[in-house]
């Protein structure tokens, strides 16, 4: 009898099995979209066995944005998602799982819109990753880290270095109207920055996107908080990030004064950017302008599906 043979049965006789190796988070977290037909896109973030995101079509069209929340286990990903209405109540629910396998994701499941019922979804990873940016960026799945480019990299940068002017006194007692809708910045075309904000139930949730054909170049938007003249969330990086990691929360913090959200970052693993000379008038940051209502998006569509130019694994 052969070693092989001789452990098969011992572990038989333990009640033991052999199994593949287990998949973990990162199998599955971030971003993923179809690579033909109907365009869908899925944002998964997921921490421990809590799964969140979004869900989205033409993801530039706000009214085309759902929320997901679900389970992360042994046998993947079990997760609804929830299409909202204006209100933030629930319009929808689809109901689905999704499977790693081979480097694709496979999503299962029903819909119960429109003309909704059983489907199944083959999702890729965008073969086009991270845009490039001033500072090493790390993706998943993990290559070895995206080197900074060295000057303007064009398309959406981040705010300037230069004096900062307030644009009015801020909003002292901040309420949800003040902030749902979609905030525009960082460039102009189509790498310039969505920021969306819905109401979903009692609760505030969100995406980021820019180009927002590409799932490398969003992030869902969630653990809102409203307090006084601030507004507070976090970006849920899953697949990439500008530093050494490719998977935390960014935590942004606002005020609203004018059209105007002025925003600035931080994040635990770090250090906290270095003050500025009050005598410059500079406050590190980001602006962005808006909200437009979400109904305003609408028919924010590319001509076609794949994007132009983008290579695509098989």
């Amino acid at each position: 009898m052969t070693t092989t043979r001789r452990l098969a049965l011992l572990l038989a006789a333990s009640g033991l099995r052999f199994t593949a190796a287990a998949q973990d988070a990162d199998d599955y977290r971030g971003g993923w979209r179809t690579d033909r037909g109907e365009a869908h896109t899925y944002e998964f973030s997921i921490r421990g066995d809590v799964v969140r995101g979004v869900y989205c079509t033409y993801c530039a069209d706000a009214t085309t944005l759902a929320f997901i929340d679900g389970k992360f286990g042994a046998e993947g990903l079990t997760f609804v998602v929830n299409h909202v209405k204006a209100d933030g109540s629930t319009a929808y629910q689809d109901k689905a799982t999704a499977k790693f396998d081979h480097g694709n994701l496979i999503v299962t499941g029903s819909s119960g819109g429109p003309g909704g019922g059983k489907f199944e979804r083959n999702l890729i990873k965008d073969a086009r990753g991270p845009d490039p940016l001033p500072v090493i960026v790390s993706k998943l799945p993990k290559p070895s880290p995206v080197p900074a480019v060295r000057g303007n990299p064009g398309g959406g940068g981040g705010g300037g270095g230069g004096r900062y002017i307030q644009p009015g006194p801020w909003k002292t007692s901040l309420t949800e109207k003040d902030v749902v809708g979609v905030w525009l910045g960082f460039g102009v075309g189509a790498p310039k920055q969505y920021f969306i904000i819905r109401k979903v139930g009692n609760k505030l949730r969100g995406m980021v996107c820019g180009t927002c054909d590409n799932p490398y170049t969003m992030a869902a938007l969630d653990d809102f908080e409203l307090a006084g003249d601030m507004l507070k969330f976090n970006i849920l990086h899953e697949d990439w990030g500008d530093g050494e990691l490719a998977t935390f929360a960014k935590h942004v913090a606002c005020h609203v004064g004018w059209n105007e959200l002025r925003c600035t970052t931080s994040t635990d693993h770090q250090p906290a950017p270095p003050p500025a000379p009050a005598r410059a008038g500079f406050v590190p940051g980001f602006s962005l302008e808006g909200p437009i209502a979400i109904e305003a998006t609408a028919g924010n569509r590319w001509p076609e599906w794949p994007p132009q130019g983008t290579s695509l694994p098989h």
